[in-house]
């Protein structure tokens, strides 16, 4: 028990002071944002009809509703496809009861009495939080290529780069789960889910600027990635 303890001890010392893993790591984080960024826009010169346009999701063509789809609820697999392994994003969403990386390892953390119940996360993420960002999104979407059509190109520009930015919020999310689950280090991942939470809101006051109700639809993952920091916190603070 002892002999147990002194590695989880190592481990989180090594975790916490070697700067190696996020040089190793912030390749993958560049080529996986630039894929999802090329995803959302390449459908964007479809001649296809578009869809009937219904409140609060814009009309675009199918396939365009198809890759929002697919980068907001499937980045991880683009992480996948980029590292060679199924990322614990992956994992979670696939069995949210199994936590990836070292068995019993997160249960044995000191966790605050706030923590919400384990059946909460998929719930948040699945129900709440993405459909919210494919509303979101395809508000953007649409208005990108409104501009597109126009000839707008400033206001087309604007919405690329707003774009780009929540397309890293989606792969620094991506890196948290590997960091923090995959490797179990919660020191680094103290610095990745600031980082992505940072980018997450910096998406919204983006979106708000070009389309205020899709910066509002982005509020709820907001929230849900805020509890999600203060916990990191307390796990990193009180292990």
């Amino acid at each position: 028990e002892e002999e147990e303890e002194e590695v989880m001890k190592m481990r989180g010392g090594a975790c916490d002071s070697d700067a190696t893993m996020f040089i190793k790591l912030l390749p993958n984080v560049i080529l996986q944002s630039i894929l999802l960024y090329f995803a959302l826009l390449a459908p964007t010169t479809s001649s296809n009809f578009p869809l009937q346009d219904f409140y609060p999701i814009k009309n675009l063509p199918f396939i365009q509703y198809v890759s929002i789809f697919v980068v907001i609820f499937a980045s991880s697999l683009v992480s996948s496809a980029v590292d060679g392994t199924l990322s614990a994003a992956s994992k979670q969403v696939l069995d949210p009861n199994v936590v990836p990386g070292e068995t019993g390892w997160y249960d044995s953390l000191n966790r605050p009495k706030w923590e919400p119940p384990g059946f909460v996360f998929p719930i948040m993420w699945l129900i709440v939080s993405k459909p919210t960002q494919f509303i979101a999104v395809s508000r953007m979407m649409r208005l990108f290529s409104t501009q597109k059509k126009e000839g707008g190109g400033g206001g087309r520009w604007n919405a690329a780069a707003a774009m780009l930015v929540y397309c890293i919020h989606l792969s620094l999310g991506d890196l948290w789960n590997k960091v923090f689950f995959g490797y179990q280090c919660p020191g680094r991942g103290v610095v990745v889910i600031m980082a992505f939470w940072g980018v997450l809101i910096a998406s919204a006051g983006l979106f708000w600027r070009l389309e205020k109700e899709a910066g509002l639809f982005l509020i709820p993952t907001i929230c849900w990635v805020g509890i999600a920091s203060a916990l990191n916190w307390f796990i990193y603070l009180n292990n």
